[in-house]
């Protein structure tokens, strides 16, 4: 690494006090934790069923604040043998994350007319449940309407100098790229469970996007950082290993303040 990068790298450690005062602050609204559940569908109709059955129940938690978003996406570009679809749910806080779903009273409001159990059947029949992430969102850019997201999982060896790293250096290139019409919003989460040997990552990004044309990236870097030399922004990416990037369409969301329409 070239002594431009040291200067960079010793640039990131003189924030440190700036850092942790705003994250102090951030952490005086809700933390917004968020579960990723891998499906892998065994059915042509599997997307059909989480869209008119399941989805109607997730506004309704959605309604009756127990939840704060849900949303379905299809892997797009990325390995799809263990996991074709994703569904992502995000929660207000660890007490929202830690309510009963309560799916059976939810189901009784949102189909007062139909069999629990007979749902439940035809959900399992199309797809398998192969695993649950949770995550802990650690920084953003405010996300709005999207088509696409880049999913982009990273193994951080010192976690405080890569979040700083993302947050003081990365942020504000993504907060351009949004400003310019390029992105649609960019999240940073952090793994909470499951953890050990067995997972090669620790952290997430996700840059939102409504099309997949490449982004100036390079460009977007230099204005939010004028003086910063560009090879030294780029040698800080040795602080994380990119062990995976995939593109996800979005098939279907939940709304915020939005009826539910009783079946």
């Amino acid at each position: 690494m070239n002594t431009t990068s040291l200067r960079g790298i010793g640039t990131i450690v003189t924030v440190v006090t700036f850092f942790y005062a705003a994250f102090a602050m951030a952490q005086e609204q809700p933390s917004q934790y968020v579960t990723v559940d891998c499906m892998k569908s065994t059915a042509p109709d599997y997307a059909e069923i989480e869209t008119e059955l399941w989805q109607p129940m997730h506004q309704q938690r959605v309604d009756q604040g127990r939840i704060e978003s849900w949303a379905l996406y299809r892997v797009l570009y990325g390995e799809r043998t263990g996991c074709d679809f994703y569904t992502v749910t995000t929660f207000a806080g660890a007490e929202q994350l830690d309510a009963d779903p309560a799916i059976d009273e939810v189901f009784a409001v949102v189909y007062p007319n139909r069999d629990l159990e007979q749902a439940m059947a035809r959900t399992w029949e199309s797809r398998e449940h192969r695993a649950t992430h949770l995550w802990l969102m650690v920084d953003h850019v405010a996300v709005t309407t999207h088509r696409y997201v880049v999913v982009n999982k990273m193994f951080a060896r010192d976690p405080d100098l890569y979040q700083r790293m993302e947050t003081r250096v990365f942020k504000p290139g993504h907060q351009a790229l949004a400003e310019s019409g390029h992105r649609s919003g960019w999240a940073m989460y952090e793994l909470v469970t499951p953890l050990g040997s067995s997972i090669p990552y620790n952290y997430m990004t996700v840059d939102f996007m409504n099309d997949l044309n490449p982004v100036p990236m390079a460009e977007a870097l230099m204005k939010a950082h004028p003086d910063r030399d560009l090879d030294a922004l780029e040698d800080l990416l040795q602080l994380r290993d990119q062990i995976s990037s995939e593109t996800w369409v979005l098939v279907a969301a939940t709304q915020k303040g939005s009826a539910v329409e009783k079946k």
